[in-house]
């Protein structure tokens, strides 16, 4: 099964899919910023819970593989720079560890720690809901959805159409992946980094090839820059605004409230500081 039929039948297959995708993604945006203009350690866990719950509510926590790794991935890579912006502090503070490591100017403080894990906590948070989100929305129901606020109907089309171009450029590369694994293309460190070289350059110039082979099937299929839904869904309703509202606003008054609860330096470094 195909990653983009995995992706399609896990979102039908939702339990949130009769929601208004409207209104998902309202609430979503909503969580998303009270997330981040809060500076409450506390309230990335409630958006994570809130995410979470979506989740279970949703789908049981099932996710393609693929997505599985790409969160893997993004949660490196907010690791990583997270751990930057720990021994990136401002040297106008005291440092809780400064030293030099090979070309490294380590000085870490109490404000980047506590920093770099709130961004941690933050990142962690938000692909939780965006990922309830998209597991349990199809694009054609998003794309509708956006017709309903007079979103230009091109944009919303263009927004299918590259959800479905992607899919195909992501097959096409996989076809190439497993061709090269298949020749011994990944044998030792200089082969493994020229084969994938050689990846990402056929990838990029078989995409103008792969968009005309798109475009002659969906003019087969008598495109006419739109794609039709039998089964519209749920239009946005008060009860979303309402509920959005509500969410935010007690999120982010329990921020305010508990801004200082939690002090990660002072868990981590507490007889040192």
């Amino acid at each position: 099964m195909s990653e983009e039929t995995q992706m399609d039948t896990l979102a039908y297959s939702s339990r949130m899919l009769s929601w208004a995708p409207l209104g998902k993604f309202l609430f979503v945006i909503a969580i998303l910023i009270v997330n981040i203009v809060t500076s409450s350690m506390m309230v990335p866990f409630v958006t994570l819970a809130i995410g979470l719950s979506m989740m279970a509510s949703s789908t049981n926590f099932k996710i393609p593989f693929f997505v599985g790794l790409a969160l893997a991935e993004a949660i490196l890579i907010l690791a990583i720079g997270s751990g930057m912006i720990s021994i990136t502090g401002d040297k106008a503070d005291p440092a809780i560890w400064d030293t030099h490591l090979l070309w490294f100017d380590i000085y870490m403080t109490h404000e980047s720690f506590n920093k770099a894990w709130l961004v941690m906590f933050r990142g962690v948070a938000g692909m939780s809901v965006m990922i309830s989100f998209a597991t349990s929305t199809p694009i054609p129901h998003l794309s509708q959805a956006l017709k309903q606020i007079h979103m230009p109907r091109e944009v919303s089309e263009l927004i299918v159409l590259i959800y479905r171009y992607g899919f195909l450029l992501l097959e096409r590369m996989d076809a190439m992946w497993e061709a090269a694994h298949c020749r011994m293309g990944f044998n030792g460190f200089m082969n493994t980094m020229r084969t994938t070289a050689s990846i990402a350059v056929g990838i990029f110039t078989s995409s103008s090839n792969l968009a005309d082979k798109a475009q002659i099937a969906l003019d087969c299929r008598n495109y006419q820059g739109y794609f039709p839904i039998y089964n519209t869904p749920p239009r946005l309703g008060i009860k979303w605004i309402a509920v959005t509202v509500i969410a935010f606003v007690l999120i982010y008054l329990f921020g305010m409230y508990t801004e200082d609860w939690i002090d990660m330096a002072e868990l981590f470094f507490g007889g040192s500081l």
